[in-house]
């Protein structure tokens, strides 16, 4: 009995979230177009199985925004992107057809996921104050703590990318964060990035080039302005969504 409701949910997933899906699913690559739907369609089960069948549609809606920003801004600096590839619990992934030659470079691509994503926070919550549904409350507010999230910088989150253009140093800040975030919520995957992040400082970036940090000072502000900027939208928009949901 519980196996045949899993098929029919599903079944209303498809049938409800399809024309949507399709349509933002055009945007990525053809060849990658099979794994990314196929990836897509297991994580909303499982987020189904999880936390019910409309939060999961809308928060795989959400991830994958946030993936396709990395394509975008991947394409406006000259690399294609396969993906996105979703993974159940732990989120989605993009691969570049080659390596960004820079920190800068790197930096735009990884920027492109949050802003996108801080794009989707605001939509979820405007929505929510023209319809007073709860659902795009709880959207929204679960879009600023994903995007926040990522942009703490430290390995593997988008917020190590940008900050290697602005000042590797911050990867210090990022992993004492996280550590911090794992105190707090005692949350295993925190703790693996945790760790993670420590490994990534004491191994540190050998494999690059001296040149691939060679940025001048207008190109590290333009990335620093990117990057405090959607903090501090994420911040205020995460501490007013927090505010209606008491």
């Amino acid at each position: 009995m519980n196996s045949w409701r899993v098929i029919n949910l599903g079944r209303r997933v498809v049938r409800r979230a399809g024309i949507g899906l399709v349509g933002l699913l055009a945007l990525v690559q053809m060849g990658g177009a099979l794994s990314t739907t196929a990836s897509m369609l297991v994580s909303l089960a499982f987020y189904a199985m999880a936390f019910g069948f409309k939060f999961a549609v809308g928060f795989v809606l959400l991830l994958l925004v946030h993936e396709l920003g990395h394509v975008a801004a991947s394409r406006i600096v000259g690399l294609r992107a396969k993906g996105p590839t979703f993974i159940p619990f732990i989120g989605a992934v993009i691969s570049l057809n080659r390596a960004p030659v820079n920190a800068k470079m790197t930096a735009n691509i990884a920027i492109g996921g949050p802003a996108a994503g801080t794009l989707s926070a605001l939509v979820c919550l405007a929505f929510y104050l023209w319809s007073d549904s709860t659902l795009m409350l709880v959207l929204a507010y679960t879009a600023c703590l994903l995007n926040l999230f990522n942009l703490i910088p430290c390995a593997p989150l988008d917020g190590e990318r940008i900050a290697a253009a602005i000042s590797p140093r911050l990867w210090w800040l990022g992993s004492l964060v996280i550590g911090i975030v794992f105190l707090y919520t005692h949350n295993i995957l925190v703790l693996i990035i945790f760790l993670f992040s420590l490994f990534a400082l004491w191994r540190g970036e050998e494999e690059q080039d001296e040149r691939y940090y060679q940025l001048t000072a207008t190109q590290r502000l333009n990335v620093a302005w990117w990057y405090f900027g959607l903090l501090t939208v994420l911040a205020l928009t995460t501490l007013y969504t927090m505010d209606l949901l008491k």
